[in-house]
């Protein structure tokens, strides 16, 4: 994987609680065959998303997980699910060259 596939990825992550539980799952270990600074950085950016990631859907499970559930995303959830985004790409601009 490459910065240029996250950064494609991440264009969509924000359109609804699923996409962005899907790309942060989806990024998770996309770093592990990088130098060990950067994967502590990327690390540490990718579980600040994945807070976000997890309270959101833990209030979707005790909704009783209902389909349409994209109010609550937007207003609780989207703003700091972007400026987790935002911090994570910031660091996936740093993807060392291999």
């Amino acid at each position: 994987m490459s910065r240029e596939y996250i950064e494609k990825k991440s264009e969509t992550a924000l359109s609804s609680m699923f996409r962005f539980s899907g790309f942060v799952a989806e990024t998770e270990f996309l770093a592990s065959a990088t130098c060990v600074e950067f994967q502590e950085k990327y690390g540490r950016a990718w579980f600040d998303m994945e807070v976000v990631n997890a309270l959101a859907l833990a209030e979707w499970e005790q909704d009783s997980s209902p389909e349409e559930w994209s109010k609550i995303w937007v207003e609780k959830y989207r703003n700091e699910a972007e400026e987790t985004l935002f911090e994570f790409l910031e660091v996936v601009k740093e993807w060392p060259v291999q």
